[in-house]
């Protein structure tokens, strides 16, 4: 029998013991999930330029981490009538293209998942000195912020962003620095489990940057796209492994913005 959309659900929450599947986000977009399955797709994101390249690598099943239509359960009718909502869904009713969202499973899953990938990608190895779901606090050889910077700087350029942003004190030596995927980089949290350093990928720049300002702990701002795609590089990996007779594409989003400088006027 030929695979199906509806097997690759099946596989996750084979894997996805830990995910409360009556309320969670990974389910089905768009498609009929018994569609045979020609090629995978696998992006951070179903944007619909990364859905129309999917189509012409000739993948007919899309394996999205955030959602399709702009709110995280997909069931926000504010966008029901934007147009790039009403494209997005004619293009996949067009081409009957399944969008599948694989989001609360790789999350959490262990070494190859968001968090772990994360952590590899960014050269910190060995075990946390302290660790929750979400989050981890990994040990770094002592040295300034600035340098620490200089370095997530280099590494996250490959993904596409310019530069990174750094709140606090740069000067300030630093040795447990925290990570932690998404949207729930908390500076607060990352302070109780006991990092003097914290890498954030989400940040409230009027709550956030101000709380930690005047707690005295340095951040360093990474895009949250940038956080996860090593992670949903991996999930394309894995894939490839557990369905070796199916096409997998890697569909890079990357970070979503460039850096521009100031110029003096001439």
């Amino acid at each position: 029998m030929p695979l199906t959309a509806k097997d690759i659900d099946r596989h996750m929450r084979e894997i996805g013991k830990y995910v409360d599947w009556s309320g969670t986000c990974d389910t089905f977009k768009a498609g009929d999930a018994s569609t045979p399955i020609r090629g995978i797709a696998v992006s951070w994101m179903s944007s619909i330029a990364n859905l129309r390249e999917a189509h012409a690598r000739g993948c007919n099943l899309f394996i999205t981490h955030e959602p399709t239509f702009y709110s995280h359960m997909d069931n926000e009718k504010a966008y029901d009538n934007d147009t790039c909502t009403k494209v997005k869904r004619a293009f996949l009713q067009e081409t009957g293209m399944v969008v599948y969202r694989c989001h609360d499973v790789w999350d959490r899953f262990p070494n190859e998942g968001i968090l772990d990938s994360w952590a590899a990608f960014l050269g910190l190895t060995g075990e946390p000195i302290n660790a929750e779901t979400f989050w981890k606090v990994m040990p770094i050889k002592e040295q300034p912020v600035i340098v620490l910077a200089h370095e997530i700087g280099r590494r996250v350029r490959q993904l596409g962003q310019d530069a990174v942003l750094t709140i606090g004190d740069q000067n300030k030596r630093v040795s447990k620095v925290a990570i932690g995927t998404g949207a729930i980089t908390s500076a607060r949290e990352f302070h109780r489990i006991g990092a003097d350093v914290g890498i954030v990928t989400e940040i409230t720049w009027w709550r956030d940057a101000r709380w930690a300002l005047d707690m005295g702990m340095p951040l360093i701002v990474v895009d949250h796209t940038v956080s996860e795609e090593p992670g949903m590089i991996n999930l394309a990996k894995y894939l490839k492994r557990q369905f070796p007779e199916v096409k997998i594409e890697y569909i890079p989003t990357n970070c979503p913005f460039k850096v521009v400088t100031a110029k003096d006027e001439d």
